[in-house]
């Protein structure tokens, strides 16, 4: 474990009701804002400008205010301009709405004890030192050491949601020395409180409390009241401030974010950089045949004799004015478009009612909406087991004491021997043996579980109007005679009921006093340590002392992690054996233990923990868990117990259908193997014919070379059929960190399913990282509903959380969140679908729509023996990107569907169509390019013929001028590239339509108000539209233009009926080749 801190420097000391100088400048103050009004302007626009494409188009920008450009400025500078300001509006807007809450938060009202009076402060006033009063039902405003409570037995309870999700409640003591004692008592005594410097490990807490007349004791996270926790079923209570604001556990765990990117993004990055070397090949080539066409020119005396001007100013003048006219192949408004899609789309998802949870009225969340086009990407999915897969809903089934296995039915006990059929011939247990007893005697005292006060309150209302305490046959007592049992784990619930069946009735505790009910008698245990349940023990101890004054340590745990702590015994198999038994079955087992402890033995043990709790600097090189391990040495092993945890609604079909859509899942769990190979095969992760290969309870390396040798072997043969990998944790630990890690990832990703299971939370991430960075890079995603599953949700490219049992920690920190695993079938195969169809149609777009301007300017540079001049007047040139075709793309990034839901629920192959970034792919992105290329070499060579025929197209008789030509080559690439989206679109909503309609009317009508004012911007443009739309040879050309565009895509339209299939039925000749071809030994 090593020391908790590395020197003596790592603690602070408060004396409480007193604020030290050094602690004056703490203060409680929160600040989740980013920017202030003095720094949102330099701050934002610095963030903006590191984003390549901003800090590309500034420098042009710049560039076109120094030379003398051959366009307006304002062409890079207002485009520019627009994109920055409207993301720092959002931005603003964003950080405003933070603002208030935190104001909201900072300036909210509390109560502290000054000079033994109540004062109301602002909660961003209080320091370390002060005594503050929470009320019930009250948050916590700052990290608080519990001194007093209402509860007369120095308890408080809690809720963390606000932390961990968690909404059972968590109780909190006072420290010892304060028991009993009225704050009148001891607000004159001097309480001193040394704690560790801040840390964000909300489970980790250690410091020492003195109090003047009362001695020195260790506290820990039992008595520390964190920020953002609530006050529940206590009155009031009193604590001393040591964490206030930014030094919070609250704070400090908000500080850390995962920064994910999709794989989209190398795409885009993979365009910008092809189109920007494009470019500067476009440059050097116009620049050359410049040079080259001047020098011809020279040899032509009749037009004088020119000398080419070769100064650097020269040289820089024409390639920076090349520049200017080719840099718009890089759609300038392409990230703002993408981030507002993103933003609005993810809106689809938080509101499609079939991801709507009514039992918990919960819809889905997106808490990153930058991953959506990464649902439809997804290779791999690692899975949680309890909670994700099945409900988390424990129910106790079957138990083995010393070597006889019991099952409970009805809530009744049955003895499993030679005439058990199902309970049928074998009477329930009326009388328990002492054994029996003993065993849910254990499970009745080791937990953490705790009573509802209001239950217990009704509980001995109804029990004082009766002569009888409830208990009926068997032992058991009835429903209505038990409390209401809380606790953080489903399993420690279903003990302690399982016990209460039995007779033994756990009533609450009282400071360190448990109560046990059995046959109408109390029984009083004096719990006297507790060490609760860790991912990395794996089990659960206490320490009682019963009525006769005997010591015992109960525990209780994964076997894996309590049979090696027991003495050898016949039994041991034999319960061993009854475990491997409730795993095949597909239940969730525990070991159970005891010791006894002698007065002597206990007195040498408390001393040491006491030493060990109250050393918080971490001189010893041993802690207390250290301690522990000792202690749990040497247990006799009683038996085992076996909970159902059942299957969540529609986990087999969601299953399947994600094995259909081509993504392979992996169990990844903290379970035996027999548990989860079993839970595995209900619900279809596992099919029957399916060819299991273990790398399980390997100890050395050379086994591990062995097996995975097999393994491989196995594999080679089979090359055809389902292949399942089971893998445990320690098996894990031999693979991790060496050569062998490449061999275990390659022959892993060829198995179509894959179980790990005895897995800790750590284990869970970096299989996670090993498969994400693998040769393939599969992109991966994790689903899990617990606090133990954040590392591995974090660590996935894409991270999901269900609103479970275990809190919603694991939904607060995840990318997506959701109320079942069902819920993921829609997810991913349809919004996925649909949202990287969106995206990868918003990118391919907008370079085609830059390409095929930049193309006209690059004909016309030809024409004009490469002049530099822009055949464009800067208008256009300004609004081309931000509103001429901006919006029917952005619409139909929202709306687009390829395929409707309906086929996609069916139909979960077509899901596979699509991945590993297909729409993104060299073939569709040359495809657009071409396509770009031809639209624009129709729309230059149709106006250039018509010109050569006949330049007089206005109606006045008059020959058409230079800005005309320009005008309409404008004219009809704006009306080619909106059309060329309606047509290529599958999903023609009403609202695109019109979109699309109102895109060119827009156009128009500014193009015409434009040139009916004289505005000498670029050049005389006045009429030269509005002369345009007059004259019928225009609207001709337009006619034809629009045929010859666009009569490919009608033509592929009518070959493939493409319009039509959206909701078609696909033919099953193209299913069942794709099912051939990947799952035919499936």
């Amino acid at each position: 474990m090593g020391n908790r801190v590395s020197n003596a420097e790592e603690t602070r000391q408060v004396i409480a009701g007193e604020i030290a100088k050094a602690d004056n400048k703490r203060s409680n103050r929160i600040k989740t804002s980013k920017y202030s009004i003095i720094t949102f302007v330099p701050k934002n626009l610095v963030e903006q400008f590191r984003r390549l494409a901003n800090f590309y188009f500034l420098i042009v920008s710049l560039i076109a205010v120094i030379i003398d450009s051959p366009v307006s400025p304002l062409t890079s500078l207002a485009p520019l301009a627009f994109v920055i300001i409207v993301t720092m509006a959002k931005q603003g807007y964003e950080d405003w709405l933070r603002h208030r809450l935190d104001n909201a938060v900072n300036n909210e009202l509390v109560s502290v004890l000054k000079n033994s009076t109540l004062q109301q402060i602002k909660c961003h006033a209080i320091r370390p030192g002060e005594l503050v009063k929470i009320g019930r039902d009250c948050d916590v405003p700052c990290d608080t050491v519990l001194l007093w409570s209402s509860d007369s037995r120095g308890k408080c309870f809690v809720t963390t949601a606000n932390l961990d999700g968690e909404t059972s409640l968590k109780p909190l003591k006072v420290p010892s020395p304060l028991i009993n004692t009225t704050i009148d008592g001891k607000i004159k005594s001097t309480i001193k409180i040394e704690v560790l410097k801040p840390e964000p490990d909300i489970y980790t807490f250690y410091g020492k409390i003195a109090v003047d007349d009362g001695g020195t004791f260790p506290i820990g996270t039992d008595n520390l009241l964190l920020r953002g926790s609530r006050l529940k079923n206590t009155e009031w209570a009193i604590g001393c401030a040591v964490y206030t604001g930014e030094e919070t556990k609250l704070a400090l765990n908000s500080r850390f974010t995962s920064n994910k990117f999709t794989s989209c993004e190398k795409y885009i990055n993979n365009y910008l950089i092809f189109f920007i070397v494009l470019m500067l090949i476009e440059i050097i080539v116009s620049y050359a045949l410049k040079r080259h066409l001047e020098k011809v020119k020279s040899a032509h005396l009749y037009i004088g004799i020119t000398e080419a001007n070769t100064s650097f100013k020269a040289i820089a003048q024409d390639a920076f004015s090349f520049l200017l006219l080719y840099y718009y192949c890089i759609p300038i408004s392409l990230y703002v478009t993408i981030e507002l899609q993103k933003f609005f789309g993810s809106m689809y998802l938080e509101w499609d009612r079939d991801l709507y949870c009514g039992e918990i009225d919960q819809p889905p969340l997106v808490n990153t909406s930058d991953l959506n086009e990464e649902l439809g990407q997804i290779e791999i999915l690692f899975s949680d087991k309890t909670g994700t897969l099945t409900k988390n809903d424990m129910h106790f089934q079957m138990c083995s004491v010393n070597g006889r296995c019991y099952v409970e039915k009805n809530r009744r006990l049955y003895e499993m021997n030679d005439n058990w059929i199902d309970g049928e011939t074998v009477e329930a247990l009326q009388i328990l043996e002492p054994d029996i007893q003993f065993f849910f005697t254990i499970l009745a005292l080791c937990h953490t579980v705790q009573v509802e006060e209001a239950s217990m309150a009704k509980i001995n209302s109804r029990s004082s109007k009766r002569k009888d305490a409830g208990f009926i046959n068997n032992n058991t007592v009835d429903f209505e005679e038990l409390p209401i049992y809380q606790a953080m784990s489903s399993d420690e619930i279903a003990f302690v009921k399982a016990a209460a069946n039995r007779g033994i009735v756990f009533y609450g505790d009282d400071v360190s006093k448990m109560f046990i009910k059995y046959n109408g008698d109390t029984i009083i245990y004096e719990r006297l340590n507790t060490l609760e349940f860790t991912s990395t023990r794996r089990r659960m101890s206490v320490i009682v002392k019963d009525s006769a004054g005997q010591i015992w340590l109960f525990c209780k745990g994964a076997e894996s992690a309590l049979l090696p702590l027991c003495l050898d015994s016949p039994i041991l198999s034999k319960i061993n054996d009854d475990v491997q038994y409730f795993a095949e079955k597909g239940l969730r087992t525990l070991a159970v233990a005891y010791k006894k402890i002698s007065k002597e033995e206990y007195s040498i043990i408390n001393d040491e923990l006491i030493r060990l709790n109250m050393d918080i600097r971490g001189r010893s090189s041993k802690t207390p868990v250290d301690s522990w391990r000792s202690i749990e040495q040497g247990l006799t092993l009683i038996g085992a117990t076996a909970v159902e945890d059942r299957l969540q609604d529609n986990v087999t079909e969601t299953m399947e259908a994600l094995r259909i859509a081509g993504i392979k899942i992996w169990v990844l769990t903290g379970d035996k193997a027999e548990t989860a190979i079993n839970v595995a095969q209900s619900c279809g992760h596992i099919p029957s014919k399916s060819k299991k290969l273990f790398l399980t309870e390997i100890l050395t390396r050379e086994s591990l070379d062995e097996q995975l040798n097999h393994c491989e072997t196995v594999m080679d043969e089979l090359v055809n059929a389902h292949i399942t990998l089971v893998l445990d944790g320690q098996s894990l630990g031999l693979i991790l960190n060496t050569p062998n890690e490449t061999r275990f990832s390659d022959m892993s990703l060829k198995c179509e399913s894959v179980i790990c299971c005895r897995l800790s939370p750590l284990q869970k991430a970096l299989i996670v990282r090993l498969i994400k960075k693998s040769p393939g890079r599969p992109v991966t995603a994790a689903v899990g509903d617990g606090a133990n599953d954040i590392s591995m949700i974090q660590e996935a490219h894409v991270g999901f959380g269900i609103f479970g049992k275990e809190g919603r920690q694991a939904a607060r920190s995840s990318d997506f969140a959701f109320a079942s695993f069902q819920m993921l079938k829609k997810i991913l195969l349809v919004h996925g679908h649909w949202y990287y169809q969106r995206l990868a149609t918003l990118i391919q777009y907008s370079f085609y729509k830059n390409l095929a301007f930049v193309n006209l300017m690059l004909f016309y540079q030809i024409q004009s023996n490469f002049s530099t001049q822009t055949v464009f007047d800067s208008m256009f040139l300004s609004l081309y990107n931000l509103f001429f075709v901006s919006a029917p793309i952005f619409a139909i990034s929202l709306t687009e569907q390829c395929h409707s839901s309906g086929l996609l629920m069916s139909n979960p192959i077509l899901y596979k169509n699509q991945r590993k970034n297909k729409l993104l792919s060299t073939k569709y992105f040359l495809t657009w390019c071409l396509t770009a290329t031809y639209h624009s070499v129709i729309i230059y060579g149709f106006c250039c013929i018509l010109w050569q025929i006949n330049p007089v197209i206005s109606k006045d008789g008059m020959s058409a001028e230079f800005w005309s030509f320009g005008a309409m080559i404008f004219h009809l690439l704006v009306v080619i590239a909106n059309l060329k989206l309606l047509i290529n679109a599958r999903y023609q909503t009403a609202i695109f339509v019109v979109v699309v309609f109102l895109s060119i009317l827009v156009f128009m009508a500014l193009s015409a108000t434009y040139s009916s004012i004289y505005l000498m911007y670029d050049g005389d443009v006045t009429g030269t539209y509005t002369r345009l739309l007059a004259s019928p040879v225009f609207w001709l050309l337009n006619l034809v233009t629009i045929v010859a565009c666009l009569y490919p895509d009608f033509t592929h339209i009518a070959l493939k009926g493409s319009m039509k299939t959206r909701n078609a039925k696909i033919e099953p000749e193209f299913f069942r080749e794709m099912y051939v071809q990947n799952y035919q030994n499936t």
